[in-house]
């Protein structure tokens, strides 16, 4: 699965979400939204999708493998218990593989890392599986695991196999 690539269908049919809600509630057809409200749109869409859009580039851009953690934020009360169960894991693989790999942690409260978990667990669910990781390698994600810990040897698999 190609990160970009699947930015770029999130975006898609997002877009077509919104035209369809601009139409319904100002009684105008696709179209008719498409001609009049292009520049809205595009802008509209460009703002929503600029913190993703950061930290997809940052990802697509590194020249190490990923392991992205998307999990609940530290600071909250209420625990995601398989977050922090998962981080001993993040942090072994993290301290086995030090400066060759990077991780990057994003919070599943903050725009970005909502976004990005929409994007990548694409399914329909009723709500978010946390934590969620992946090993993605040049904007190519190689495996990606939700809402269970993953034992250090697994991620390694995919570590190894870059």
């Amino acid at each position: 699965m190609n990160l970009k690539e699947l930015l770029l269908d999130h975006k898609q049919k997002f877009r077509e979400k919104l035209i369809e809600a601009v139409a319904k509630k100002n009684t105008l057809t696709k179209e008719e939204v498409i001609d009049e409200h292009s520049d809205f749109i595009k802008e509209y869409i460009s703002e929503k999708y600029r913190s993703v859009d950061e930290v997809i580039e940052r990802i697509i851009n590194s020249e190490k493998p990923i392991l992205l953690n998307i999990r609940r934020d530290r600071s909250r009360e209420d625990k995601c218990k398989l977050c922090e169960g998962n981080q001993a894991n993040v942090d072994e693989i993290t301290g086995k593989y030090g400066e060759n790999i990077e991780v990057i942690e994003v919070s599943e409260d903050k725009p970005e890392g909502g976004a990005l978990y929409n994007i990548i667990f694409h399914e329909e669910a009723k709500e978010k599986k946390l934590p969620l990781t992946a090993v993605i390698n040049k904007g190519k994600i190689l495996k990606f695991w939700a809402g269970k810990s993953v034992e250090p040897s697994v991620y390694e698999i995919y570590l190894k196999r870059i």
